[in-house]
């Protein structure tokens, strides 16, 4: 037991309650002041094999992706391959390979610059389909001091047979790349909806929108912002293309034909891997995600934490918000790397709006229960200021257990306090009582996990599943969530409803409004 910390815990437990605050109503464009990822509804694409997919919302209303270093939805894993998905709602999109792209060599094929074919912002505009393409070079062989992929040599290709075809050529692109170097080198597109979107706002009507760190595939140092007039983009010219250069940040600002005008929009040295913002129509708002390795890698690819995190701004060139963060320290063993925002399947939630997040991950096994797919992280973004929370461990002493529990210590899944209390029993049962206006339970997912019913002051809140298959185990997802509750002391009550396990980690407490985040 850890009971140093027993009489403020304990205090927290029973609070005195405080209405949450109201935030006034933006009519032009709503701040995002926070990014919750729902981590209970993770979906994973277990057919699929490689990385770095960014979903693009066509004009026939489906999502097209490309993939790299892997199959794909096909059989022959290659430097880049162009996918399709398809399904009437978003749980139940299947993939499908529309084109292996053989011209771009099959994984991992390297030319005479060392380097291989990846794949970065892709797009429909217009009914055409887009993609940046660039020359990468591995960690391990790049010789940069802190193991990143380099990426350089950029070009556009594009579409007007649904993938069947791409122009320019591989042979091309290689030879007279449209952004030789590396200042333009990972380059990704602003998603503003179906068929490029409609939106007035910045102009996006007219122009394109895509941005580009310093030419690394993880953790670039900045972000330029480039744009291109829409009628001009099928010439596949990056002469057409101009590159923000300051100015007010609030307004347009000036735009300069010359790259190396290019004035920053984001400035974090070794923390901007490549990615693709996304318009929030609800909100006028944009959302980036950006990822780093943390601490600084010492083995390719073998990273000891990856870390999301996000920032909205009111324009394409900012200024830029830092919002929050998250790490993949849910998963017990591989990472997550490589985030992309969706525009299609938004969704308003009251105040919030909830997005998909596509990712991927590591290792590298082409095996269902591996990470190397393309899967997805729902994202609650809040506009309102949201409550604190306190963590309760399962250790505490007003966790009080009933039947045949028992606790595991020192576990290495990621758990708070790494340990649980275990039961496989049923009717084995555990209770909490609190004075706050919400609860949440804390829990381990798994292939070997069972199911619970929860109770709130006695009254049946229905059952919770913890089996999750082709997964990793996960630790400290919050499966249960009860909040909004009346003034006075609660109770949540578990009760392990099978023979197969089921953990508690932690119950998360609701204790008063936090204040609106401070903005760097």
């Amino acid at each position: 037991m850890r009971f140093g910390r027993l009489f403020l815990i304990a205090a927290l437990l029973f609070p005195a309650l405080t209405p949450l605050p109201s935030a006034a109503e933006d009519a032009v464009n709503t701040p995002i002041l926070s990014v919750t990822p729902e981590l209970n509804q993770l979906q994973k694409w277990h057919d699929s094999n490689g990385d770095t997919a960014d979903p693009f919302w066509a004009d026939d209303d489906q999502l097209y992706h490309f993939m790299c270093d892997g199959r794909g939805f096909g059989t022959q894993a290659m430097n880049i391959c162009f996918n399709k998905l398809t399904g009437p709602d978003l749980l139940s999109l299947k993939g499908s390979l529309i084109n292996p792209m053989e011209e771009y060599g099959k994984a991992n094929a390297t030319e005479p610059d060392g380097a291989t074919w990846k794949v970065c912002g892709q797009e429909c505009v217009d009914g055409v389909f887009y993609a940046f393409v660039a020359r990468n070079i591995y960690g391990n062989k790049s010789k940069d001091p802190i193991l990143r992929q380099t990426s350089f040599n950029a070009s556009l290709i594009k579409s007007t047979d649904r993938g069947q075809t791409w122009t320019r050529s591989a042979s091309e692109n290689y030879k007279s790349p449209m952004w030789p170097g590396s200042r333009f080198g990972a380059p990704g597109f602003f998603h503003f909806g179906k068929n490029g979107g409609s939106v007035t706002r910045d102009q996006a009507d007219k122009f394109v929108y895509a941005l580009s760190n310093n030419g690394f595939w993880n953790g670039g140092d900045d972000f330029i912002l480039a744009r291109v007039r829409r009628s001009a983009l099928p010439k596949l010219n990056a002469a057409d293309w101009q590159y923000y250069s300051g100015g007010n940040s609030m307004n347009e600002g000036s735009w300069r034909s010359d790259i190396t005008l290019a004035k920053p929009i984001l400035s974090l040295p070794g923390k901007l891997g490549w990615t693709a913002p996304v318009f929030i129509p609800a909100l006028n708002r944009y959302l980036l995600v950006s990822w780093h390795v943390t601490p600084t890698l010492r083995k390719w690819f073998a990273p000891n934490e990856v870390v999301y995190e996000f920032y909205d701004a009111p324009h394409p060139w900012g200024p830029w918000n830092y919002i929050s963060s998250f790490s993949d320290r849910f998963l017990s063993t591989g990472n997550m790397y490589g985030p992309n925002l969706c525009a299609k399947y938004q969704e308003k939630r009251g105040d919030d709006v909830l997005l998909s997040l596509f990712t991927s991950g590591c290792q590298f096994e082409d095996k269902p229960s591996g990470l190397y797919k393309m899967w997805r992280i729902p994202l609650v973004l809040g506009t309102r200021p949201r409550p604190h929370a306190t963590l309760v461990n399962d250790d505490h002493p007003f966790v009080r257990y009933f039947g045949n529990w028992q606790a595991s210590t020192n576990r290495g899944y990621h758990d708070f306090m790494d340990d649980v209390h275990v039961s496989a029993s049923p009717g084995d049962a555990v209770e909490l009582t609190f004075n706050s206006s919400g609860v949440e339970w804390l829990t381990e997912r798994y292939s070997d996990e069972g199911t619970a019913e929860v109770f709130i002051d006695g009254e049946p809140r229905g059952k919770v599943d913890l089996k999750l298959e082709n997964w990793p185990r996960l630790a400290r997802i919050p499966v249960f969530s009860a909040q909004g509750l009346a003034d006075g002391p609660h109770t949540i009550r578990i009760v392990n409803t099978g023979t197969n396990y089921v953990l508690i980690d932690a119950f998360s407490i609701t204790t008063h409004p936090a204040t609106s985040q401070p903005r760097p």
